[in-house]
């Protein structure tokens, strides 16, 4: 697993899964939060994806603001809760 890989794949789900394919405007720096894409049902979805995508379980802490921001934030999230 590297970022460019986790990143690509999160923007995937969100374009597919949350954005029903209309992802022309949807960047790395993207604010998800700010912009409505990522809601309280949405975020669980995901971290459910992140789950079965990479085995990871995102602790409950985690889930605050700061990681959520963006796909970028996101990517750096789930790449620091890998398995080493």
């Amino acid at each position: 697993m590297n970022k460019t890989q986790v990143l690509a794949d999160l923007t995937r789900y969100v374009t597919q899964e949350i954005l029903e394919g209309d992802a022309s405007d949807l960047e790395p720096s993207t604010p998800l939060l700010e912009l409505g894409i990522l809601n309280s049902l949405e975020t669980a979805r995901l971290m459910t994806f992140i789950q079965k995508q990479y085995g990871i379980a995102v602790p409950t802490e985690q889930l605050r603001v700061e990681n959520l921001q963006t796909l970028n934030t996101l990517t750096e999230l789930v790449y620091g809760l890998r398995p080493q």
